[in-house]
């Protein structure tokens, strides 16, 4: 057999094109060297080259065992429970919701609908593609932000934008944007420490403006993640890091001055909440009054303390979950949680292009704080600031971020052997 008829017969079971290029060139070079091996040996060039064709074994044993070690795969595991979250948190609006509420059960069923697409849509896009795009990203979002300072419409004192018409959004919608314009600046070989900070201290200004606390602290962690498992210098990363730390310290004491009085309640309301249960402290009491009141299973069929305000479907969906479900339910959703954590930290350790880790990381990152956060000042254990609980929150705009978060992980983790096979 001829080389290229033992080449086109090996392809012919490999069903990823992309795979299928560079196997074709892995194996060509095997049989170029064997054949030149033989040659030495005194065999002449065409018994040299079916020798070596025949030596190389079954090719359709070997396209096969290609076609199964090279294909694009789904994280089938991660798909599954995040199916499977995104369907629990639509049920739980049906049961709540049923028999009619200023919440739309179908608004929901739109947004959960809307957010498995645009995850499934960016699992088959080639995440690659966003790498060169990186400063267009972060100039975009740079932009968008800034457009919230001419918005008349406030929300929880925060501005809100409207997308063509039909969604209101505030700062924290250009998160997905961050996310790859880091991820790919962080491959410029023009980046460095310093000016990671100064980029990271000019947005996180303009994120700041917008009095969004839930975007900046995201935004925050998501660079801090991101920058320190970038190649960058750790060293230069934590002194710059003290460096601006220290510098926010210091312009936190020197405003202290400028602070309200009932802003400096609110802070002692987490301490004490009993001292201002009349005011700033009667959400905690609320919270803890609730989560004691659930027990073990839940009250699924009675549900007359929840008053069912924008809060407690929204930031504090958690509590509601404990008390509809019981501290077995709640306890079973946040191992869930945990669960979907460590599975995304696996899929970070097993891919080796450092634009696919960046992304993974940067996802991590956001994904954990949110649910970190949501959690433990539905539990008392942090201060409250509006943080949505991933695929439990009613809305579109969680659901949509986090199906960016999701689609981009399972993205790279679909195109992972392709890339170590091409870098090998």
């Amino acid at each position: 057999m001829r080389s290229n008829h033992f080449l086109d017969e090996v392809s012919s079971y490999i069903r990823s094109k992309e795979a299928k290029k560079y196997i074709e060139a892995e194996l060509k070079a095997h049989l170029h060297q064997a054949k030149t091996e033989l040659v030495k040996k005194g065999y002449k060039e065409d018994e040299a080259e079916e020798l070596a064709v025949r030596n190389m074994g079954s090719p359709s044993d070997i396209g096969q065992k290609m076609d199964k070690l090279h294909r694009p795969k789904i994280d089938w595991k991660l798909m599954s429970m995040f199916l499977f979250m995104s369907a629990t948190g639509l049920f739980l609006f049906w049961f709540l919701f049923k028999d009619g509420n200023s919440f739309s059960v179908l608004n929901q069923v739109y947004s959960v609908t809307g957010s498995v697409i645009l995850a499934c849509v960016i699992l088959f896009f080639d995440y690659r593609k966003f790498q060169r795009w990186g400063w267009v990203f972060f100039t975009m979002g740079c932009l968008i932000l800034f457009q919230f300072q001419f918005s008349n419409v406030l929300v929880n004192g925060s501005p809100r934008i409207n997308i063509m018409g039909l969604l209101s959004v505030d700062s924290i919608v250009v998160l997905p944007l961050f996310l790859l314009a880091w991820a790919g600046m962080l491959q410029s070989k023009k980046m460095n420490v310093y000016l990671a900070a100064i980029l990271y201290v000019c947005s996180a200004f303009l994120f700041m403006f917008t009095t969004n606390l839930q975007a900046t602290v995201l935004y925050s962690l998501m660079v801090a993640v991101m920058v320190w498992k970038s190649s960058l210098n750790k060293r230069k990363i934590l002194i710059t890091a003290a460096v601006l730390l220290t510098t926010c310290v210091s312009l936190l004491l020197i405003s202290l001055k400028d602070i309200r009085a009932y802003q400096f309640e609110r802070l002692f309301a987490f301490v004490t909440p009993e001292k201002f249960s009349e005011t700033s402290g009667y959400m905690y009491l609320k919270l803890e009054k609730l989560i004691e009141d659930a027990g073990w299973f839940g009250h699924f069929g009675s549900l007359g303390k929840i008053d069912f305000s924008n809060e407690m479907m929204t930031d504090f969906i958690f509590v509601t979950i404990t008390y509809t479900l019981g501290w077995a339910g709640a306890l079973l959703i946040g191992l869930l949680f945990l669960w979907m954590i460590w599975r995304i930290s696996r899929i970070f350790q097993t891919v080796k292009d450092p634009f696919g880790k960046m992304l993974v990381s940067g996802s991590f990152a956001i994904f954990t704080a949110q649910v970190t956060v949501s959690i433990g000042m539905s539990l008392g254990l942090l201060p409250i600031i509006s943080v949505s609980l991933p695929f439990m929150s009613y809305g579109a705009l969680s659901a949509m971020i986090n199906a960016c978060l999701f689609g981009l992980v399972l993205s790279v983790y679909h195109k992972k052997n392709i890339i170590l096979m091409k870098k090998i």
